[in-house]
């Protein structure tokens, strides 16, 4: 996951920044990082979609967050239950715990009941 912001941006909404950075450090503490790219111009953008939308509305758009090429957030930081489906969170690590299926690049399939069965 890579999350697009600037300087500006961490100012427009205190709150949900400061959310987003206890969330990031329980992130990091469990071992699950987070690439915070600091952007002074759509030129630091490497993600098309990141940089079409800047291209479009200006840095006013950021924070901008990505996960595996997908745009997943724009204007505001990943809510906790983002971060925690997205990134596969242990339950207990953000103030939600995991409610979606595996994420796209989760390499750990679910458990399957389809073999095995006791008759």
């Amino acid at each position: 996951m890579t999350v697009y912001e600037s300087e500006e941006c961490r100012s427009k909404d205190p709150e949900d920044r400061e959310r987003f950075d206890r969330s990031y450090e329980a992130l990091r503490a469990a071992g699950i990082g987070i690439r915070r790219v600091e952007c002074s111009g759509t030129d630091d953008v490497a993600f098309d979609d990141a940089r079409q939308i800047l291209d479009e509305q200006g840095m006013a758009a950021l924070p901008i967050t990505e996960y595996q090429d997908v745009m997943i957030e724009s204007g505001r930081y990943p809510t906790d239950q983002d971060l925690a489906d997205f990134l596969d969170a242990p339950d207990g690590t953000l103030s939600v715990n995991k409610q979606g299926p595996p994420a796209m690049g989760n390499d750990i399939m679910p458990a399957c009941a389809c073999g095995n069965k006791t008759r």
